[in-house]
């Protein structure tokens, strides 16, 4: 099961980044090209570990953004329901409204 957890994400992440700077010097050290290093399976293998990574590492930041705006939106709509009422109280004292005379009938 994946790590939900950004420390330990962000930890894996340090980890990797170790893992490609050691290969990345090794291969500079048996004189193969730039071009060559990022072809290397090794290299590719650790660079695709480290995507994986930075990409758990954004789904955990939006869904604990996700998670964080509907207790923010409760705490703003608790604090202006007392002063809501208090407006619904005000409309309700509405004066009534005048009866329309209603035309006798014509027979009577």
């Amino acid at each position: 099961m994946p790590s939900k957890s950004s420390d330990t994400r962000e930890n894996q992440k340090k980890f990797y980044d170790q893992r490609i700077q050691e290969r990345r010097a090794d291969l500079e050290k048996k004189g193969i090209a730039p071009k060559e290093i990022n072809k290397d399976k090794v290299y590719e293998h650790l660079m695709a570990k480290r995507r994986a990574i930075m990409k758990a590492i954004i789904a955990i930041k939006v869904s604990n953004a996700r998670n964080e705006r509907p207790k923010e939106a409760a705490a703003e709509q608790a604090a202006p329901a007392p002063a809501a009422s208090k407006e619904k109280k005000a409309r309700k004292e509405k004066p009534e409204k005048a009866q329309k005379d209603a035309p006798g009938k014509a027979g009577d």
